[in-house]
């Protein structure tokens, strides 16, 4: 290495360093968990579609008018404040999520902010829509139907699962007095990435149920008899059945490109909730459920049916794909018997065009040669004047014997000539 490339490399900046190394550090770091003071009200509100981000943008461009919307075309997560309310926006893979951070300690919603209208006003789908109420702990919540304590009591979690009338499902969390506002916010966000996560690992479910419908209907259209088809049935039936296969083959492909990203999605969903859980420390609080045993009771069946639907899937795509093949080979047998027997026709019936052929070459050296010595007699009589010593009798028998082979070999000059 000279001492240029010594002053060069010493001379490089952090901000030289590869931009792709910037942006996957830029990532892991763009997450923080907030500090969280209590009492604290958290609205999370999670839009997923086409118009999803710019029906995000509307609501809080009312509220901050100056906001930088290109952070979130590049996938970051936007910090704004809205007098002293948090305002987080996040872009995700599928969705758009805005998080509102209230330290207000009543009971109003911190989605009490946005304009009143905006549930109309949204034109995406929304998945998500959850209070999340950060308190310090008094006193055991009787009326929550799920409830678990997380990371060795530091907080208790309270959970209904359901909808209230506002339309929004609430979560309850109590903390211990001396718990430190970083690891209230590391608490609270982890127990709405629950709320948030098993919402969107339950979206399969609908298509899962369609779609098992649809392979039912497949399965029961597939031709059976397919594989035990004897060969001396019709080739006609064959192809019939072949081409039947290959359009329950396209249903099933179209029903996997329409099934593989919700179920493989919904999948990893749920093993994000289970991570969460899991990270959380989550024990039971009392004899009621834990926030775990009510997502297993619930949600590992519909992760099942997932898998089974997906299986099911598979297993008639390979079985149609057998069939096909099955049915394709036996097709192409055919043919390759139907041309034996063509290839055969054609050889006994050039074997036969041979022998007429050759009948007919017969007949017509008889025939010319017939008509060369009948001319040849008019010259017979001048030659037994000039040579008085020869028989006629042999004269003719010669002029035969010559004539003969002479027309035999032009006639097969003549068809060599014209075969080649």
């Amino acid at each position: 290495m000279t001492n240029r490339d010594l002053k060069s490399k010493a001379e490089t900046s952090p901000a030289d360093a590869p931009w792709k190394l910037h942006q996957v550090t830029a990532e892991l770091n763009a997450r923080p968990f907030p500090k969280i003071e209590l009492p604290t009200n958290i609205f999370r509100l999670c839009l997923r579609g086409r118009d999803a981000l710019s029906s995000i943008q509307e609501l809080v461009t009312e509220l901050l008018p100056s906001i930088d919307w290109e952070d979130t075309t590049r996938g970051k997560l936007i910090h704004a404040k809205y007098k002293d309310i948090d305002v987080n926006i996040e872009r995700h893979t599928e969705f758009i999520s805005l998080t509102l951070i209230s330290p207000h300690g009543d009971e109003m919603s911190a989605s009490s902010i946005l304009p009143s209208d905006w549930h109309t006003r949204i034109r995406g789908d929304i998945v998500v829509a959850v209070d999340c109420q950060c308190r310090e702990r008094q006193e055991i919540q009787p009326q929550w139907v799920c409830a678990s304590e997380l990371e060795g009591g530091l907080a208790h979690g309270y959970f209904n699962f359901k909808v209230a009338e506002d339309g929004h499902t609430k979560i309850f969390l109590d903390f211990e007095a001396k718990a430190s506002a970083r690891a209230i916010g590391r608490v609270a966000l982890q127990v709405i990435e629950i709320e948030t996560y098993r919402s969107f690992a339950a979206l399969g479910l609908p298509i899962a149920r369609e779609v098992q419908s649809e392979l039912a209907n497949i399965a029961y259209r597939i031709p059976r008899d397919s594989m035990n088809a004897s060969m001396d049935n019709s080739n006609k039936a064959a192809e019939e059945r072949f081409h039947v296969l290959n359009g329950i083959a396209t249903e099933l492909e179209m029903i996997w490109q329409r099934t593989s990203f919700r179920f493989s999605a919904c999948q990893a969903y749920w093993s994000l909730v289970q991570s969460r859980l899991t990270s959380l420390n989550e024990m039971p609080l009392d004899r009621r459920l834990t926030i775990g045993a009510f997502l297993e009771r619930r949600l590992e069946p519909a992760v099942a049916t997932y898998q089974s639907t997906s299986r099911q899937r598979s297993d008639l795509a390979n079985q149609v794909d057998n069939m096909a093949t099955f049915l394709q080979t036996r097709i192409e047998l055919a043919l390759q018997t139907q041309n034996a027997e063509l290839l055969a026709s054609l050889n006994q019936s050039a074997k036969r065009q041979l022998r007429l052929q050759q009948t007919v070459e017969g007949i017509s050296v008889v025939a010319i040669s017939y008509y060369l010595v009948g001319l040849a007699k008019d010259v017979l009589p001048w030659l037994l004047s000039v040579m008085p010593g020869l028989d006629a009798s042999q004269a003719r028998a010669l002029l035969v014997l010559v004539t003969v082979p002479i027309v035999w070999l032009i006639l097969r000059s003549l068809l060599f000539k014209h075969d080649t």
